[in-house]
C-alpha cells in the first residue's frame, strides 16, 4: 500500500461567473450559453502536492485564494478540470455548516443517521451514540430538532460525528471557528490523537494559533497557486508578514489615491518610476474636461521617452486608466481628457518608468487644452512624504489653444533628502473642525516607524515602535508640551501621552524639527485607532478646561495595531506585560 494518502499532480480549476443566475441555470441544463455572459475564474492553477499517510498539513491562505476549492476537489465534491487526484483512503469531510444533517431531525436522530451511513453495526450503535453525547455536551438539546442549533452547537455535533470512527483523511474547512475556545481545545486534542491511529488531517483556518497547536506542515496558497510549502512555523510567519505588507499596501494606496492593483504596478520605493497625476486645486475635476495629446519626458541630455496614447497599461510608462477610480476618458485614438468623469479618486494619475533611477534634471512635457473653470495642478507622489507635491499649475485662459506645460521632476536625490527628513505624513488638508490653535508652531506631519526605522501605517503590539510628530515655528515657542491622544473609532481615549507626565520638557522649539516618542515595546492592543497630535500652550493635568494649543489635529491620522504573530485570541486595548510567581 502507498504510503501517500493525498497526491495531486497539475491540478486545475476555473469557474465561469455568470452575469445572471439564469444564464448558470441554462448552462446547467446543457444549453450553450454566450461566452460574453460570463468571465473565468482561475481557482486554482498547476497544483502538485504529495501528503503522506498520518500527516497534519494546514492549509492557509487569504479568503478567495483557492483552499475551499481544493478541499472540494480532494473530497469529491466537484471535479478537476485538469490534472490527476489520488486519495487513498475514505474521506470525512468537514466543510460547511448546514448540511448532512436533516433540520428538522433531532441530535439524537441525526446521529444515528449519520452513523449508519458510516457503517456502524447496530451492536455499537449505542456506545457510538454515547461518546458523542459525552464529547459535546449538548445535554437536552439533543432531544431537540437542529434547526434550533446555534452555529457552535452545530459544529460541536457535527465534529463528534465525524470523528467517532477514526477516518483516514479527515479534511476540516473552517467549521471550528463557529465554536468557543473551550470546544475548539478538546477538538485539537482529539485530532492529535486521530493522527496518532493513522489519520491524515487537511485543516483549514484563518486562526493561525489553532493551526499551530495541531498542524506540522504548513501549506500557502495564493491566487491559486502554491506560494510556499514546508514547516508550519516558517511558513505560517511568512504568510503573517504577507498579510501584514498587504494591510500596509491597502493603507498606503489610499494616501497615493490607487487601487492595490495599481499600486503593486508601481515601484515608488525602487524610485524607478515616477507618479504623476492631474488634479483640480480644490480637488473637484474641471467642469470643462482638460485634453491632453503628449506626454513626453526625459532629463539635461534630452528627450527619453513618452507615453502610447492608445491607453494601454502594461509595466512601462501610461495612464493609469480605472473608470471606477479615476477620471481619464478617451476623446480619439491620439487624446485623452481629464474632466468630472465620475471616478473616486478625482483625479487623471500616470506613470513614467526610468531605466535604472531618476535621473538628474528629469522633466515631464504634457500638451494640454481646456480645463477651464477649476484651477488644474500638476502633482508628483513624494513616497517620503507620502502625499503628492505640485509640479505645476495648468491655466486655462487660452483653453482654445494647444499649451505645453514643462515641469521639472523631483529626482532620487531630492527624494532621499525628504526621506532622510521626513515624517510627513498624509497631511491632507485640515478643516477648522479637524484642526485649530493659535499657529506660532504648527505641526507639518506625523510618522509611525517600526523598530528597523521602516515608516508604517501597522504597527504590531508587544513589539518596540516609534512615532515622531514634524513641527515648524517662524519664531520662538518656549516650554510647549506635546501629546499624542489615540481614540477608537467609537470615540474612547485607548492611549494618551504627555510629554511633561513622562517628565520630559521642551525648553525651545524653533524653525524646522521634529519631536520623538518611543513605545518601547507599544502596549496598545489590536485594532484600528484615530490618533490626535498637539502642541499645547500649558497643561494643567488637574484641570478640566480644554488648554490653548499652539496647533491640534483632533483625530486625523488612521493608525492599525495588528496582534502578535500567531496570536489570535482576544489580548484586549492593552497588551499589558506581567510578572508571574508562585507564593507559597
Amino acid at each position: 500500500m502507498s504510503d501517500l494518502a493525498i497526491s495531486l499532480r497539475g491540478v486545475s480549476k476555473v469557474f465561469r461567473r455568470f452575469q445572471h443566475p439564469g444564464w448558470r441555470a441554462l448552462d446547467a441544463l446543457g444549453w450553450p450559453v454566450s461566452h460574453k455572459r460570463y468571465d473565468l475564474f482561475q481557482a486554482l492553477s498547476d497544483v502538485n502536492i504529495d501528503i503522506v499517510r498520518g500527516e497534519k498539513v494546514a492549509l492557509i491562505g487569504r479568503n478567495g485564494a483557492g483552499k475551499s476549492t481544493l478541499l472540494r476537489l480532494i473530497s469529491g465534491q466537484m471535479r478537476a478540470d485538469s490534472g490527476q487526484i489520488v486519495v487513498n483512503g475514505q474521506v470525512q469531510a468537514l466543510m460547511t455548516l448546514g448540511t448532512g444533517f436533516h433540520p428538522d431531525f433531532t441530535g439524537i436522530e441525526n446521529i444515528r443517521s449519520a452513523l449508519s451511513y458510516q457503517g456502524v453495526s447496530p451492536s455499537r450503535m449505542d456506545d457510538c451514540v454515547e461518546e458523542i453525547a459525552d464529547f459535546t455536551e449538548l445535554d437536552t438539546f439533543l432531544q431537540r430538532p437542529v434547526k434550533e442549533y446555534s452555529a457552535g452547537m452545530y459544529a460541536r455535533l457535527a465534529f463528534a460525528v465525524a470523528t467517532t470512527i477514526t477516518p483516514e483523511v479527515l479534511i476540516i474547512d473552517e467549521i471550528l471557528g463557529a465554536g468557543d475556545a473551550y470546544f475548539l481545545g478538546k477538538c485539537i486534542q482529539r485530532m492529535k490523537a486521530l493522527t496518532s491511529q493513522g489519520a491524515t488531517i487537511l485543516f483549514v483556518s484563518h486562526d493561525i494559533s489553532s493551526v499551530q497547536m495541531l498542524c506540522d506542515r504548513g501549506i500557502w496558497l495564493e491566487g491559486g497557486r502554491i506560494r510556499q510549502d514546508g514547516p508550519l512555523l516558517p511558513v505560517s510567519k511568512a504568510y503573517l508578514a504577507s498579510v501584514r505588507e498587504e494591510e500596509e499596501r491597502r493603507v498606503r494606496a489610499k494616501s497615493m489615491s490607487l487601487t492595490r492593483g495599481q499600486l503593486s504596478a508601481l515601484t515608488v520605493d525602487g524610485a524607478q518610476n515616477s507618479l504623476l497625476r492631474l488634479v483640480g486645486v480644490d480637488g473637484v475635476p474641471p467642469s470643462e474636461p482638460l485634453l491632453v495629446r503628449a506626454i513626453r519626458y526625459g532629463d539635461t541630455q534630452g528627450e527619453l521617452g513618452c507615453i502610447d496614447m492608445d491607453g494601454d497599461q502594461g509595466s512601462g510608462s501610461c495612464l493609469i486608466v480605472d473608470e471606477q477610480f479615476m477620471n481619464w476618458k478617451r476623446i480619439d485614438q491620439t487624446c485623452w481628457a481629464f474632466g468630472d468623469y465620475g471616478g473616486r479618486y478625482q483625479h487623471a494619475p500616470l506613470q513614467i518608468t526610468w531605466p535604472n533611477a531618476i535621473p538628474d534634471g528629469a522633466w515631464v512635457q504634457l500638451d494640454v487644452r481646456g480645463g477651464t473653470g477649476t484651477p488644474i495642478s500638476l502633482e508628483q507622489y513624494d513616497s517620503a512624504q507620502e502625499q503628492y507635491c505640485t509640479l505645476a499649475e495648468i491655466s486655462g485662459d487660452n483653453a482654445q489653444e494647444w499649451q505645453s506645460v514643462l515641469a521639472p521632476l523631483q529626482t532620487d536625490a531630492a527624494l532621499a533628502q525628504n526621506k532622510s527628513a521626513a515624517v510627513l505624513a498624509d497631511l491632507q488638508e485640515l478643516s477648522s473642525d479637524d484642526r485649530y490653535g493659535s499657529g506660532e508652531a504648527r505641526i507639518t506631519g506625523l510618522g509611525f516607524f517600526d523598530a528597523e526605522g521602516a515608516r508604517r501605517h501597522t504597527l504590531i503590539s508587544g513589539e518596540p515602535a516609534f512615532a515622531v510628530i514634524a513641527f515648524e515655528a517662524d519664531l520662538p515657542v518656549l516650554d510647549p508640551v506635546p501629546v499624542m491622544a489615540i481614540y477608537r473609532p467609537d470615540g474612547t481615549c485607548a492611549m494618551q501621552v504627555i510629554a511633561s507626565m513622562s517628565g520630559h520638557r521642551f525648553d525651545r522649539l524653533e524653525g524646522k524639527g521634529g519631536i520623538r516618542i518611543d513605545f518601547s515595546p507599544l502596549l496598545l492592543g489590536p485594532g484600528d485607532y484615530l490618533v490626535s497630535i498637539a502642541l499645547f500652550r500649558e497643561l494643567n493635568l488637574a484641570s478640566s478646561v480644554e488648554p490653548a494649543s499652539y496647533d491640534l489635529h483632533d483625530r486625523c491620522h488612521a493608525l492599525k495595531v495588528l496582534p502578535p504573530p500567531g496570536i489570535h485570541v482576544q489580548i484586549g486595548v492593552v497588551n499589558q506585560p506581567a510578572h508571574w510567581g508562585l507564593i507559597q
